[in-house]
């Protein structure tokens, strides 16, 4: 702790379980940790992925920590560089490039999937607004080599980023060659006239996952432990460590580490309350009208004009359901929210045209609506009349509170389900409707459950193939809990596979 009682370090350079096979505590373990140690503020920055960055936008502030985001990319000479997120823009930026990264993780080339992401330089250059480059980790650092290449590397970054956005990383891992690197590192760095940062490169929280590291090194190299050790970190250098120790760690290079203090206090972007994000159509003048002239028509559908000819909807319910719809698009208009309920209503009406399509005209599942909304939705009527829900919620009485309310401060949620058969067609044309640079499929994270843990890890521990499969059968397919050596069992279920 420094004479003012601030802390002398700021970790920059961290990484959880979403750096897959990489990282092994979760992002709320690091924040937890962060603050019992005395940190002010924790970058998470995981291998080509922000994955976990809500996570610990959410639990930092609880810890006293304030969460900086950003992540290290692989770029296409199988160098590191690490992105620190400025502002909004530089988000936006750093998304892009993490999909940019994985945009050919699909693709084959000679019958096998190029399955491991990475970027050309050029799309990072061309994505730098907003963004804080360091050079990256000890071991794959964009200038670690310190020749001919490096020095236009450099002055590559250097152009884009601009003098008070690029830093010369500086690790110390205790490996062979440590000092003199950083030595050499921090000369480069007087030559192009950049500053130095020190990092720690932290992939867990405490030393009692340092063990569960390693077997993920094994797992992530397809090897048993013995057979991976020049892979492995072969000390603890890697496991979160408290400020003063850092500092200590980097005493040949003191301005390496008060950098990280001022860098951080540059980094301000909260994810939580900056990203400014509005439902596409929230800019659409006209959608408010559009959405009540479309309940309005199916309202006499539904409930009869007037209530002079009852519909299938309850009879007499006419002056009720006006009401109703009248007080939701009062709401929905002051949150804005006109676009979110059109756009549902567009995705339903186009996977219409894909169940006739698929189905053929004729058959009475092509009547059927493909997919239906569920959970609170049904509770609102507009949601009913624009055939996002089939339950009626007049004749049921059900109240719109939980759905939507003047004080929501996220977005209501609407599940629309389709049958596979209507998916698999259905996912191209919103593409092609929507474009591809504005549609996405969310992705999942599949875990290891106890047996699938038992499996992997007696493979790295080198044990009889026999002897795991009666452990892993013995085990509860279910549960959470694997014996691993870890302090926290429970949370070793969740060290993601990757997707």
């Amino acid at each position: 702790m420094s004479r003012s009682g601030t802390p002398p370090y700021v970790e920059l350079h961290c990484h959880s379980a979403y750096s897959f096979l990489d990282g092994v505590s979760l992002p709320q373990e690091l924040a937890q940790r962060a603050g019992e140690l005395g940190y002010t503020a924790l970058a998470l920055t995981d291998h080509n992925s922000v994955s976990g960055s809500m996570e610990l936008a959410q639990v930092a502030a609880d810890n006293g920590v304030r969460a900086i985001h950003g992540a290290e990319i692989d770029v296409n000479d199988g160098r590191h560089i690490t992105l620190l997120v400025r502002d909004e823009r530089g988000w936006s930026n750093l998304c892009r490039i993490v999909t940019l990264a994985h945009a050919h993780t699909r693709e084959r080339e000679s019958g096998r999937e190029r399955t491991e992401p990475w970027v050309d330089v050029q799309a990072v250059l061309d994505h730098a607004e907003g963004l804080v480059c360091l050079t990256g980790c000890a071991q794959r650092s964009a200038i670690a080599g310190g020749g001919a290449q490096d020095e236009r590397t450099s002055r590559r970054l250097l152009e884009a980023f601009g003098r008070e956005d690029l830093y010369v990383e500086l690790q110390r891992p205790y490996a062979r060659e440590d000092r003199a690197r950083n030595r050499a590192l921090e000369a480069h760095a007087r030559r192009v006239g950049v500053r130095c940062v020190a990092t720690g490169n932290v992939h867990a929280h405490t030393r009692a996952r340092a063990e569960l590291q390693d077997a993920f090194v094994a797992l992530r190299h397809h090897a048993a432990l013995d057979a991976c050790e020049p892979q492995r970190r072969g000390n603890h250098s890697h496991v979160m460590s408290t400020p003063g120790a850092m500092a200590s760690r980097f005493a040949d290079h003191p301005q390496a580490v008060r950098e990280t203090l001022a860098l951080a206090e540059r980094l301000r972007f909260d994810l939580t309350r900056d990203l400014g994000y509005r439902y596409p159509g929230a800019e659409d003048e006209g959608a408010e009208r559009r959405l009540a002239e479309l309940c309005m028509a199916r309202l006499d559908e539904r409930y009869g004009a007037d209530g002079a000819h009852p519909g299938p909807g309850a009879r007499g319910a006419h002056a009720e359901a006006l009401a109703r719809v009248e007080e939701e698009l009062r709401v929905i208009e002051r949150l804005g929210l006109a676009g979110f309920f059109l756009l549902h209503h567009d995705m339903l009406e186009l996977a219409r045209e894909v169940a006739v399509e698929v189905r053929g005209p004729s058959t009475v599942r092509a009547l059927l609506a493909p997919g239906r909304g569920r959970g609170s939705s049904v509770s609102s009527i507009v949601c009913y009349l624009t055939g996002l829900s089939h339950i009626d919620p007049i004749a049921g009485k059900l109240a719109l509170g939980r759905f939507l309310h003047e004080d929501l401060s996220g977005l209501p949620d609407i599940d629309l389900d389709f049958p596979r058969d209507i998916r698999e067609r259905l996912i191209p044309r919103v593409h092609e409707r929507y474009g591809r640079d504005r549609a996405a499929l969310v992705a999942a994270f599949p875990t290891f459950r106890a047996r699938g843990a038992i499996r992997e890890l007696g493979k790295a521990l080198g044990l009889p193939a026999g002897e795991i499969e009666r452990a892993a059968r013995g085990a509860d397919p279910w549960g959470r809990e694997a014996a691993i050596g870890d302090d926290q069992p429970r949370d070793a279920a969740h060290a993601q596979r990757g997707a």
